[in-house]
């Protein structure tokens, strides 16, 4: 879990400290590119063998967002499964919905420290009636919510 890359080296550093880092990644207006979240080293955590991530958020609440969410798995002893709801994150009394990301691989800096590519889970928010994306009826713009 060593490198002779600066960035990398830094990153080890906060996983050492907190256990898992936060790897944030601006979006691209140019080419409508969202932005992304994701954690790294979580996997690593004794019980849990996957990471967490989200899209379309500043990277001050993705980063608030990841650590909520990794608390409240970890405290609630849940695994992620896809179409998982998990409570108690959103204001309002909304939850969001785990979805698997299909590739994983592109979250690299999980890979260039690890050496591997555990499964990683995106957290997704419904609309402001609780309707997830896949619902036809969810009133989120199109496209809000880029799936990994």
């Amino acid at each position: 879990m060593t490198s002779g890359d600066p960035y990398l080296n830094h990153v080890v550093r906060i996983i050492v400290e907190h256990g898992y880092a936060v790897q944030y990644v601006h979006g691209d207006p140019a080419t409508s590119a969202r932005s992304l979240a994701y954690t790294v080293g979580l996997h690593a955590r004794p019980n849990c063998g996957y990471e967490l991530a989200v899209s379309g958020l500043s990277a001050e609440a993705s980063h608030g967002l990841l650590n909520v969410l990794a608390a409240t798995l970890a405290d609630g002893g849940l695994d992620p499964s896809g179409g998982l709801e998990v409570g108690e994150v959103l204001q309002d009394g909304l939850a969001l919905q785990l979805r698997p990301v299909s590739r994983p691989e592109e979250l690299g800096i999980i890979h260039a420290i690890y050496g591997i590519t555990p499964s990683v889970w995106q957290a997704v928010w419904p609309d402001r009636h609780g309707r997830f994306p896949d619902d036809a009826r969810c009133r989120l713009p199109k496209g809000t919510l880029a799936l990994l």
